[in-house]
């Protein structure tokens, strides 16, 4: 089986409850979303090449290519957003999995079908909501709910990304999702890199009345200029 990246390379993660852990990325490509604060708009599109070690490669691309490059026990599977190719993305983890990696999923929240495919396969997942103002895609709150009840069975936090267009109406949805499903789920609340982050303590108050556990966590990577 053969299927998109953009990209394999080794950094820190730099976002959410793991930070800071060595991993290696595999960014897979291709969105259904284009949120308006996405720092990897060229991941948005599955055609085109990428790029390893400085070195340019052509697509699709086997597990059997992929899993040669790994090298952390830690691996972070990224995008664009991994579950449109679930297939894929199942393969991959299977393989990852046998050989005792650690798999740290980041997904959008939107595909809750493909995530039931991997979820056996997975150790964390990172679900990250997008919300309407970002995303420009209302009425996604029911796939997000059920992601939640999904990634429940297993490490998950969700993670969501402001700017100064959040609404809280769309907080609320939120916090009401993760009330729903366990209020002991964390949440990260993560400013978007060079944003105005005014309200960040307002949104962090306003959680810490429903949910136990809410932080603020910047992407640490980008202070650092890495990837």
């Amino acid at each position: 089986m053969t299927g998109y990246v953009r990209e394999i390379f080794d950094s820190i993660q730099g976002e959410g409850l793991r930070i800071g852990r060595a991993m290696t990325f595999v960014r897979f490509s291709g969105c259904n979303l284009s949120c308006n604060y996405c720092d990897t708009p060229e991941s948005q599109k599955q055609e085109g090449p990428f790029r390893f070690q400085n070195r340019i490669y052509d697509n699709p691309v086997t597990t059997d290519f992929i899993i040669d490059k790994i090298k952390e026990d830690e691996v972070a599977i990224t995008g664009g957003e991994p579950l449109l190719q679930a297939d894929f993305l199942e393969e991959l983890c299977t393989r990852l999995k046998s050989r005792r990696k650690f798999v740290y999923l980041d997904t959008n929240g939107t595909l809750p079908d493909g995530l039931e495919m991997v979820i056996k396969r997975i150790d964390w997942v990172a679900l990250d909501f997008k919300v309407p103002t970002a995303s420009g895609r209302p009425g996604m709150w029911k796939n997000a709910e059920r992601c939640l009840r999904i990634a429940q069975r297993r490490n998950v936090y969700v993670k969501i990304v402001v700017n100064e267009n959040l609404l809280p109406r769309e907080l609320d949805h939120v916090l009401s999702i993760i009330e729903m499903a366990d209020d002991k789920i964390p949440l990260v609340i993560q400013p978007v890199f060079g944003s105005d982050p005014c309200n960040l303590l307002s949104y962090l108050k306003i959680a810490r009345k429903r949910l136990k556990e809410v932080r603020i966590i910047p992407q640490i990577h980008k202070y650092l200029n890495l990837k």
